[in-house]
């Protein structure tokens, strides 16, 4: 192990262009339970007299472990490819990918700060530090969108069909997200846009340094992914985090975001609005967009709860449901719900 992370060390001084004595190196094992492949190990790289890392080094040990480094890896270029556009050091930069010894490594820079899931526990007090951190959410997850804008005409049959055919034995899903996507189109002048998707964008992943905010593990991006993915992600993650604890629960989370009458959740919907306005597509075709969204939610999430017809499948089809019958206003936090 002290032999792998000399080389290790090695590597990261290349990367970081300073002498391999100038590091020092912090490893964490990551056991396989906390991911769906095998064991990874995480290294931080530390300059002296700095109390953040450099650099953060990944190292996958299997087939499954490197194709997430991969996938990150093609990910963060892909950030690299937007210039200026996203706020600085507010995403990781690659610095080195290769393999080392039979294992891949996957060398990035770290950001500073702490996961603002360590403050964001149940039953907190609804606060400005909330409140500053939703209007960074929506700005930020919207310049990423505006970055990496494409088109994605495809995708939206795809999951149309899947979330049918996975999670909608009934068929009445089809319909309703058949005619959301004709909605998403029209609103958008005949397309569907793309944007690059963090695809787990959530207090665990996002790190504050006093009124900074950075963005790491990139491993779950998506190439190709619809607006609103990331920010329903964000609001789900806050409204179930902030209210209870215990097992994942996204469907009380959508119902706290959708019909919640406490401050959070007025908030929540207030930054949906605030990433329309950003996005710069009207309102109106927000339930739409949320709808298609939320199917590709359940899709990409759906590997973490129980999969049953009658429980957790009605829900979601139940969701997208709610979603279209909520008014834009009051989705968009323009109208407080009577």
């Amino acid at each position: 192990m002290d032999v792998m992370s000399e080389t290790y060390r090695d590597f990261a001084a290349m990367g970081l262009g300073v002498s391999p004595r100038d590091i020092a190196v912090m490893m964490i094992h990551r056991p396989h339970e906390d991911k769906n492949y095998a064991d990874q190990s995480l290294y931080f790289f530390f300059l002296p007299q700095q109390r953040y890392p450099a650099a953060v080094g990944k190292v996958g040990f299997d087939v499954a472990g490197i194709q997430h480094l991969d996938r990150e890896h093609r990910g963060l270029q892909a950030l690299c490819r937007t210039g200026e556009r996203l706020p600085a050091g507010s995403v990781p930069k690659p610095l080195l990918y290769r393999e080392v010894a039979g294992r891949q490594m996957l060398l990035q820079s770290a950001l500073r700060g702490e996961k603002i899931s360590k403050w964001v526990t149940p039953r907190m007090r609804f606060n400005g530090r909330c409140i500053r951190l939703l209007n960074w959410a929506a700005k930020w997850s919207a310049s990423l969108g505006k970055a990496t804008r494409g088109e994605a005409g495809g995708l939206v049959p795809v999951w149309t069909e899947e979330f049918s055919v996975k999670l909608d034995r009934t068929g009445r899903s089809r319909a309703l997200l058949e005619s959301a996507a004709r909605e998403v189109w029209e609103g958008f002048g005949g397309s569907f846009p793309s944007v690059l998707a963090h695809g787990d964008f959530c207090g665990e992943n996002i790190l504050e340094d006093g009124l900074h905010y950075g963005v790491i593990d990139w491993e779950l991006c998506d190439e190709l992914s619809l607006p609103c993915f990331d920010i329903l992600d964000i609001c789900l993650w806050l409204a179930f985090r902030s209210e209870g604890s215990g097992r994942w629960d996204p469907f009380g989370a959508l119902d706290r975001l959708l019909n919640g009458r406490d401050p959070l959740a007025s908030e929540l919907r207030r930054t949906l609005g605030r990433y329309a306005s950003s996005m710069e597509f009207p309102a109106a075709i927000l339930p739409p967009l949320l709808a298609l969204a939320w199917a590709g939610f359940c899709l990409k999430k759906f590997r973490y709860l129980e999969q049953d017809e009658t429980g957790n499948f009605a829900r979601a089809r139940a969701g997208v449901r709610k979603i279209l019958e909520t008014p834009s206003d009051v989705l968009s936090g323009t109208k407080e719900i009577s």
